[in-house]
C-alpha cells in the first residue's frame, strides 16, 4: 500500500491520540531577547559569545525566542521558535517539561538556524549559556501559559521565495555549492494567526525554507538574518491597520538545501529579503481562513537513521590522501570495529480541528521532504517545520547519498559522514505515520 492509499484508509481515531472534545481552545504567547540588553548590561541576559564582559558592539540586532501555548482543557502543545545556529534540543525540552509540565511529545523547539549566532560555524557559545538559554525558555513557555486566553486561529499561504537551492551538479559530475534555479525549493510562506475572541491579535507564526546565511561572513557581528528583518518589517506591516498587539514568530522550514540570497549580501541585502517576506506573510494573513479548533492531538515518533557504512579500504585510502584529517579517523575506527551507528531522528506534529496540521521535522532536512508532506498530507491546511527539537547534521535524498564521494557539502563522505540511502525511504514512512495517527 502506498502512502496515499494508507492515508486514505485510516479511520478518524487512532490509538494514542485524543478523541475530539468541546472544550473551548485557549492561546497564550510570550517573547524575550536572548542577546545582551545594550542598555541594561547588568541585566542577567544571554551572552551568547565567550567575549570578555561588557563587549556589547558585536551585536548588530537582537535575538528573541518567542513561545506559543495551546490548551483545549485536555492537551496542551508548545511551539517555541529561537534566533539561533543551534541548541541542545533534548535539554530545552526536558527544561521546559519540567516546568511547566507539557510532556516533551507535545513541545517543538525550533530555530531560525541564523549564521550570526552561536552553534554554527564555529561561533563558540560563551560557559554556562547553554542552561541559561533552557532555563530562559523554560520561563518564556510559562509566561505564554499564563496569558492563555480563549482563541480561534486562521491559517493561510502565500507564495514566496528569498532564496534559491545550493546544490548544482558540476561539469565533472561533481556537486557544487552554487545558486541552482532549477533546484528543490519551498516556495511559499505559511501564516498562522492566533486571535482572541474580542478580536486582538495574540500572535501571528510564519514560516519559510531559507538558510539565514545572507550577512553570512559580512560581518561577525551577532544578528538574527533575514528573519529578523522579516519580523520586523512585519510589525510595520500590521501596525498601519491595527494595535501593535501580539508575538510575531518565524519558524524555520526545511531548508538545508537552500540558502537565502544573495549569500553574504550583507545588512542592507538581508533587509530586503525580510521585507519581500513580510509582505508575502501579511498578504497571507489577509487572506486567511478561520479553522475548526475543536480538538488538539500531539504524535511524536522516534526514528532511527543508519549511517553508510563504506568498504574499509576506501575509508584507508581516503586518510591516507588526507592524513591530518580527524573526520576520516574517526571514521576508519568505527567501520573498522564494525559497529552499526545510527541517527536519533525524532518526528512529531500537531493537529489542530479537522484541517490544520502542523509537521515538525529535525535536524538540516532537505526540501524534498517538506515537499513530500505537503503533498500527500490528508489535512486541508499543512505547514511542516525543519531544524526542531534536534540537530545533528544534514539528512540529505536518496539521489544525493547516491552521489558517493560525488554528493557535495551535505551528502559526501568527503565532508561528512553521510546517511544510508534507504533513510529516505524510512523519513516517507515517518511522515505516513504521523498524518495517519494525526487524522
Amino acid at each position: 500500500m502506498n502512502a496515499l492509499s494508507a492515508l486514505n484508509a485510516v479511520s478518524k481515531t487512532a490509538n494514542g491520540v485524543t478523541p475530539e472534545l468541546n472544550s473551548k481552545l485557549k492561546a497564550g504567547a510570550a517573547e524575550t531577547i536572548v542577546t545582551r540588553v545594550k542598555d541594561d548590561p547588568a541585566q542577567r541576559v544571554l551572552r551568547l559569545i565567550d567575549k570578555a564582559p561588557g563587549d556589547l558592539e558585536d551585536v548588530h540586532d537582537e535575538l528573541y525566542a518567542r513561545a506559543l501555548v495551546l490548551n483545549n482543557g485536555e492537551q496542551r502543545v508548545a511551539i517555541v521558535t529561537v534566533d539561533i545556529g543551534s541548541l541542545d534540543g533534548p535539554a530545552v525540552l526536558s527544561a521546559i517539561e519540567e516546568a511547566t509540565g507539557i510532556p516533551k511529545t507535545n513541545i517543538a523547539v525550533n530555530w531560525s538556524h541564523t549564521h550570526g549566532a552561536p552553534g554554527v560555524d564555529g561561533r563558540a557559545p560563551a560557559p554556562g549559556s547553554g542552561e541559561w538559554l533552557a532555563d530562559a525558555l523554560s520561563q518564556l513557555v510559562q509566561r505564554a501559559i499564563d496569558n492563555l486566553q480563549e482563541a480561534t486561529l486562521r491559517v493561510g499561504r502565500e507564495p514566496a521565495q528569498i532564496g534559491y537551492n545550493r546544490r548544482l551538479m558540476g561539469d565533472d559530475g561533481y556537486i557544487r555549492m552554487e545558486v541552482n534555479p532549477e533546484g528543490a525549493i519551498v516556495p511559499w510562506t505559511d501564516v498562522l494567526g492566533i486571535y482572541g475572541i474580542n478580536g486582538t491579535r495574540i500572535a501571528v507564526m510564519f514560516s519559510h525554507a531559507a538558510h539565514p546565511v545572507i550577512v553570512h561572513w559580512a560581518s561577525e557581528a551577532i544578528t538574527a538574518d533575514f528573519p529578523g528583518y522579516a519580523v520586523g518589517h512585519l510589525r510595520n506591516l500590521l501596525d498601519k491597520h491595527s494595535d501593535p498587539q501580539g508575538v510575531l514568530m518565524f519558524a524555520q522550514g526545511c531548508c538545508a538545501n537552500i540558502n537565502g540570497y544573495p549569500l553574504r549580501g550583507g545588512y542592507d541585502a538581508a533587509d530586503s529579503a525580510g521585507l519581500s517576506l513580510a509582505f508575502a506573510a501579511k498578504n497571507a494573513l489577509t487572506k486567511a481562513v478561520t479553522v475548526s479548533t475543536k480538538s488538539l492531538r500531539a504524535y511524536a515518533l522516534k526514528v532511527s537513521l543508519p549511517y553508510w557504512h563504506p568498504p574499509i579500504e576506501s575509508c584507508k585510502t581516503m586518510l591516507e590522501h588526507d592524513p591530518n584529517s580527524r573526520h576520516r579517523e574517526r571514521l576508519l575506527r568505527i567501520i573498522d570495529g564494525g559497529s552499526q551507528e545510527f541517527l536519533s531522528y525524532p518526528m512529531s506534529g500537531f493537529a489542530i480541528g479537522d484541517e490544520l496540521c502542523m509537521v515538525f521535522l529535525p535536524s538540516e532536512t532537505f526540501a524534498e521532504y517538506q515537499l513530500f508532506a505537503d503533498e500527500i498530507s490528508p489535512f486541508k491546511y499543512t505547514v511542516v517545520f525543519g531544524y526542531t527539537n534536534r540537530s545533528v547534521g544534514y539528512v540529505a535524498t536518496k539521489n544525493d547519498y547516491d552521489l558517493d564521494e560525488r554528493g557535495g557539502y551535505e551528502a559526501s563522505i568527503n565532508h561528512r559522514w553521510p546517511l544510508e540511502p534507504s533513510i529516505e525511504a524510512q523519513i516517507r514512512e515517518g511522515i505516513t505515520q504521523l498524518f495517519c495517527k494525526l487524522k
